[in-house]
């Protein structure tokens, strides 16, 4: 149950802090918002009211809402339009980018978290992080944490040197250079040929880590961040591939909370391996997933999502017109149920046999 409430509640913050994002932009472009609300309604309470908005707490916990001043109901036989509507188109612009933004940032935080208790790689190393019982490396007493320095006496800067230099020789004996508590120790083992599942000498490997300096974590965030983003945005690409992976599909909320458990369960049986060095670094990528995954996925250019307002402003600013408030409101109804569909019909797919 513990482990349930976590990740509703964080995956109703990073909502939240989306809508935040929205919040804050249109108040520094002089939008008037009616109400920022934390969860859906119905309203619980007003917490209190500043500036001219209303501040709520509402009764479905999760995420929020930003609803901008009414400016026409459509009671008068006009169209309901909103201050964010009738905004110059670059305002708007402004306010749709802001969400998605706000999530790209609890990424770069949230890497900059791990980076700063880690330490980031080093690219021109590698290390041992396993090794499997009864290989070859095993076999010549080669540890996890050992620093391959040299194959065959050939400097080795990286995995991709590492694997053309063992590959060149499977079935062959090689001479391994490993560094281990400041000294380098040479052994001698044969690449099996043909290599089995867990490689031809059965390691497996990364760079090892450094601590690093806070503009480091800063720069390292990015980075990262900017790799998970190019990642997410070529998923919609592989899905409509005809041989995409049999495992490549969109996730509802089952799917998001079983592979929430499955990340978290490896953090737990990390910190029973090791206690004093415990630390949920699954859990945080798994959030780093959501909350890039969130940000990316509403800057599509889809009707009712952050990247249709995101065109129409475009189009607004290329084509210097408006585009009618009568045609933004039937796009964006028509967008908004569509999405309701693809939702429905994604969690619904999870839950029916």
């Amino acid at each position: 149950m513990t482990t349930l409430l976590i990740f509703i509640a964080a995956l109703a913050l990073m909502i939240l802090l989306h809508e935040f994002g929205h919040f804050l932009a249109a108040r520094l472009a002089g939008i008037p918002i009616e109400e920022f609300g934390i969860g859906f309604p119905p309203r619980l309470v007003t917490l209190f009211t500043a500036g001219g908005t209303r501040y709520t707490l509402n009764a479905i916990p999760l995420g929020g809402f930003v609803r901008p001043k009414i400016l026409g109901d459509g009671r008068d036989g006009g169209q309901p339009v909103d201050a964010l509507t009738v905004a110059p188109p670059a305002r708007q612009l402004g306010v749709a980018v802001a969400g998605p933004l706000m999530n790209i940032l609890i990424a770069v935080a949230l890497y900059m978290v791990i980076f700063a208790h880690q330490g980031v790689p080093q690219m021109n190393k590698v290390a041992i992080v396993d090794i499997s019982p009864h290989s070859p490396a095993a076999q010549a007493g080669l540890q996890p944490g050992d620093i391959i320095v040299a194959v065959n006496g050939a400097r080795v800067t990286g995995p991709a040197d590492l694997h053309d230099a063992i590959y060149a020789h499977l079935g062959e004996p090689i001479r391994l250079t490993v560094a281990r508590g400041g000294q380098e120790i040479t052994v001698t083992l044969t690449p099996r040929n043909p290599p089995p599942a867990d490689g031809a000498i059965g390691i497996l490997m990364a760079h090892p880590l450094r601590r690093a300096s806070p503009l480091e974590t800063i720069v390292w965030g990015l980075k990262a961040t900017a790799d998970d983003v190019v990642q997410v945005a070529s998923y919609p690409v592989v899905l409509l591939q005809r041989n995409h992976p049999a495992n490549a599909r969109l996730l509802g909320y089952k799917g998001m909370y079983e592979m929430y458990r499955q990340f978290r369960a490896a953090d737990v049986q990390a910190a029973q391996k090791a206690p004093k060095d415990a630390f949920p670094v699954n859990t945080l990528v798994f959030f780093i997933i959501v909350t890039v995954s969130l940000g990316v996925f509403n800057l599509l250019p889809l009707p009712a999502l952050d990247g249709g307002r995101i065109v129409i402003a475009l189009f607004e600013l290329a084509a210097r017109r408006r585009v009618p408030v009568k045609v933004v409101n039937a796009i964006n109804f028509a967008g908004f149920v569509a999405l309701l569909g693809l939702l429905l019909i994604i969690n619904l797919r999870e839950w029916l046999p």
